[in-house]
């Protein structure tokens, strides 16, 4: 049975999507349609181009400066791995201040994913994908597809869906784009409007806009976070150990038991 998957965006808490990824991988469930916005576009781009082990490493040896050029203030705020209370409200104050001067310098987010991601292999995939993005010169939401994503620009308009409002603009063509999930942060619609009913759907209950989509017919399986996960701004390997093992987890269970009601049925 052909599965569609949907990944919401969420930033640090992408890990767990990853984590599920790995489970839904190891059930030997048909993955053959995937649709992501921001972080979820960058996790489905690895999961379309068979990648899911090589994304769990990434996410398992991630830090704040695989992501962000940091400063030496941002760097002495992250350094001693305390994301508390106080360590966040500081952070937000200086996102604050760097997002007035231009945002958050995420080159070296650009360059990981740019080494990772093979376009070739994504559009040979027999494994449709999506993503979202907003074009902010043209003023208008983009929902795309990978064949009408221009040649050798994929890796772009992934890095554009994710260009978080604190992230430095992503510029394509000369057009300035910002994070999908000002527009759709969950693109069900995307998955559906190709034929598919089975629906896995990966929540991280990031911030964003969720549209409401039709689900008369769908068979949706929601996999969601049985505790709480990290900020969306939260970057550090810790996290996102805790959330790669509690998605695993999360999506073991909900896929088991989903199995186990379809083949008793």
């Amino acid at each position: 049975m052909p599965f569609g998957l949907v990944l919401e965006g969420g930033g640090g808490r992408g890990a767990y999507q990853i984590g599920a990824c790995k489970a839904i991988k190891e059930m030997g469930l048909d993955i053959s349609m995937v649709a992501g916005t921001s972080v979820g576009a960058l996790n489905g781009a690895m999961v379309v181009q068979g990648d899911i082990d090589r994304a769990f490493d990434i996410w398992h040896d991630l830090n704040p400066e695989l992501v962000i050029k940091l400063d030496a203030d941002l760097r002495s705020m992250l350094s001693n791995g305390n994301y508390g209370p106080d360590t966040l409200k500081q952070l937000i104050r200086y996102v604050k201040k760097v997002v007035a001067e231009g945002g958050l310098d995420v080159t070296p987010l650009e360059k990981l994913v740019k080494s990772v991601l093979d376009e070739d292999r994504i559009r040979r995939s027999h494994v449709g994908f999506g993503i979202v993005t907003v074009d902010l010169t043209a003023r208008r939401a983009v929902e795309i597809y990978k064949e009408e994503i221009p040649e050798g620009q994929l890796a772009d308009y992934v890095i554009a869906s994710a260009s978080f409002p604190a992230f430095k603009r992503t510029i394509i063509d000369g057009r300035t784009f910002i994070d999908g999930a000002l527009y759709n942060n969950l693109p069900i619609n995307l998955v559906s409007s190709r034929g598919f009913r089975d629906i896995i759907v990966l929540r991280t209950y990031g911030m964003g806009i969720k549209r409401r989509v039709n689900t008369e017919g769908l068979n949706i399986i929601n996999i969601s976070p049985s505790e709480s996960l990290c900020s969306v701004m939260d970057f550090s390997n810790r996290s996102a150990r805790r959330g790669l093992k509690l998605g695993y987890d999360d999506a073991c269970r909900v896929l088991e038991r989903y199995l186990k009601e379809e083949y008793s049925g």
